[in-house]
């Protein structure tokens, strides 16, 4: 990789810090994803997260009605 220094108002500096904290990441990793975001296609996808993927977040064809993981875990 190739160390760049780019120049930023203190505020947007300490969002970005906050935003990676908040994500697991570094400021490079979230300053490089920003700018694969608004890159012209064919540049490789951001790495996403791969526990809340294996947590089913968003999982497709998933639903859980109200009192279902209480029959399941409980036998109610």
């Amino acid at each position: 990789m190739k160390a760049v220094t780019i120049t930023m108002p203190e505020e947007l500096d300490a969002e970005a810090a906050a935003e990676a904290r908040r994500l697991g990441i570094s400021k490079s990793e979230l300053i490089r994803r920003g700018l694969a975001a608004v890159l012209p296609a064919g540049r490789p996808e951001p790495v996403k997260n791969m526990w809340l993927e294996r947590a089913g977040f968003g999982s497709k064809g998933i639903s859980v009605e109200p009192g279902e993981i209480d029959e399941l875990v409980y036998g109610s």
